[in-house]
């Protein structure tokens, strides 16, 4: 009885097993590759060659980086005129964004608590760094005169002294 019982559930698992690795259907191999890869979101960020194309792109002035930056790359978000160049400074590396105008939503795109927070001015700039120590951060200032929002992000590495270092090099009295 035993024996009957392994063989009947034997036959029924390899009839299982046999339906599951059923061929495709020659309508779904002649599926197009991009319908079988799923859906794809188009990068909305596109590539511009230097600060000058940013201009044109945006009408955003991207004005100079620090001294010795390097590994500058720039992009828009074209749908909101939003510059943004990433760089390398001191071994570290930067995000900055640009906007005309202050924005309602969060211009650094890190979305993220922060363990720290201040309030500094450089000159007559106002700017505010947030931070976790070693970790992410940002700090942000509107430039009142050109009416331009501005923020610059880490990944890694923040800290206060090098949040407080790149805005003072950005900011337009450095």
């Amino acid at each position: 009885m035993k024996r009957i019982l392994i063989v009947i559930m034997t036959a029924l698992l390899i009839t299982v097993f046999a339906a599951c690795a059923k061929q495709e259907t020659p309508s779904a191999q002649t599926e197009s590759p991009q319908a079988s890869q799923g859906a794809q979101i188009a990068n909305p960020w596109k590539d511009a060659k230097d600060a000058a194309e940013v201009k044109e792109m945006t009408g955003l002035e991207m004005g100079s980086l620090p001294e010795g930056a390097t590994d500058v790359t720039y992009s828009v978000l074209e749908s909101q005129k939003l510059a943004q160049a990433v760089f390398t400074w001191k071994g570290d590396t930067y995000t900055l964004r640009m906007v005309k105008g202050s924005p309602e939503e969060d211009l650094s795109g890190m979305f993220v608590e922060f363990d720290e927070t201040q309030e500094l001015r450089f000159e007559d700039y106002p700017y505010t760094i947030r931070y976790n120590e070693g970790a992410e951060g940002v700090t942000e200032w509107h430039d009142e005169l050109t009416d331009v929002e501005y923020s610059v992000t880490m990944q890694t590495g923040a800290t206060k002294d090098k949040l407080s270092d790149v805005s003072v090099a950005l900011i337009p009295a450095g």
